[in-house]
């Protein structure tokens, strides 16, 4: 534990020193998944998917604040669907328009969400989002977390009616509105996703603000309990047992993450609980005091030995002379 403890604060030294350089360099590689990710999706624009495209933007992404990456990921999906459907781009347009309209101009933080969910449903880890949501936020990011399972399966939606051949025209516009209208309506997986991730959600944070030891480290595991639990009672119901593995693994795999994100972020001393009361004008307080796990780097001693001395004929040296010894501390 204790090697843990100082790999993690000689990580954390290291990147407070070095944050000006790692900070862009991890939005640029974020920057680059997304668009791959998109690219691969629903990449019917050559032009968009070409390197140099993607790389310039990722770049824009990495000296940008990150409101700007969910503003660009939100036009290439346009873009690429304008390039098959003028009536498909223009719903996706209206769509986008009604949930910055509703939710995302009050909350832009929160927006990075909606992003981040179709992005990690593609790379099959998608409940590392509620679990996370659960430990750093509040029961208000269900409203993004729903809105991202929403955009992911309405690109799985816009692949389908993308082949369905339309001229632009007031029938066709309706037959396309249609279809995509009904598969978000009676999309159960849909409507699964969105159910067990808002119960994952609420579970996590729940279990979070208790005041019992380890609450932190319980809080991740009953949301993965609970997403598990969630999705198969779904599959059970709808028949869709071959996904279960997948699902268990998925999960496990994102508690895991999120138990390594929690670590860096804190770390309780629970044999060092104390009870402290005190008392103001108004109020008797008792307090329960949980120290944070901080550690120092050990410093290394290092003794370095010159045996590169020579003697010279006729002159003699104490038996020690021959040895210059040396110590300095080299401190992180």
């Amino acid at each position: 534990m204790m090697t843990l403890l100082v790999l993690r604060t000689r990580l954390q030294s290291l990147y407070q020193k070095h944050e000006i350089y790692l900070k862009p360099i991890f939005k640029f590689i974020i920057a680059i998944i997304v668009f791959q990710t998109i690219n691969a999706g629903i990449g019917y624009d050559g032009h968009l998917k070409q390197l140099p495209i993607v790389l310039a933007l990722s770049l824009l992404c990495a000296f940008t604040p990150s409101a700007v990456l969910v503003l660009l990921a939100a036009l290439v999906s346009f873009l690429h669907i304008y390039a098959v459907s003028v009536i498909l781009s223009a719903i996706i347009l209206i769509l986008f328009i009604i949930m910055y309209a509703l939710f995302l101009r009050f909350t832009p933080r929160l927006g990075l969400v909606v992003l981040a969910v179709p992005i990690l449903f593609y790379l099959n880890i998608p409940y590392a989002v509620p679990l996370l949501l659960g430990v750093f936020s509040t029961p208000v990011a269900i409203i993004p977390t729903c809105l991202g399972v929403m955009v992911y399966y309405l690109f799985h939606i816009i692949q389908g009616a993308a082949a369905i051949q339309v001229n632009v025209s007031l029938e066709d516009t309706v037959t396309i509105y249609s279809y995509v209208v009904n598969g978000l309506k009676d999309n159960s997986q849909l409507v699964t996703a969105m159910v067990v991730f808002s119960m994952t959600i609420l579970v996590t944070w729940l279990v979070w603000k208790m005041k019992f030891d380890y609450a932190h480290e319980i809080a991740i595991a009953a949301g993965c309990f609970t997403n598990i639990f969630g999705f198969l009672i779904s599959s059970l119901k709808f028949d869709t047992t071959e996904e279960i593995g997948m699902m268990i693994i998925g999960t496990v795999i994102s508690g895991l993450v999120v138990l390594v994100i929690q670590f860096f972020h804190l770390t309780l001393d629970y044999s060092a609980v104390e009870h402290v009361q005190f008392e103001d004008d108004d109020y008797y307080y008792y307090v329960k005091a949980i120290p944070k796990i901080n550690v120092t780097t050990p410093q290394v001693n290092v003794k370095r030995f010159n045996t590169q001395k020579t003697q010279i004929p006729g002159e003699h040296f104490p038996d020690d002379s021959f040895t210059d010894e040396e110590d300095y501390e080299d401190e992180e």
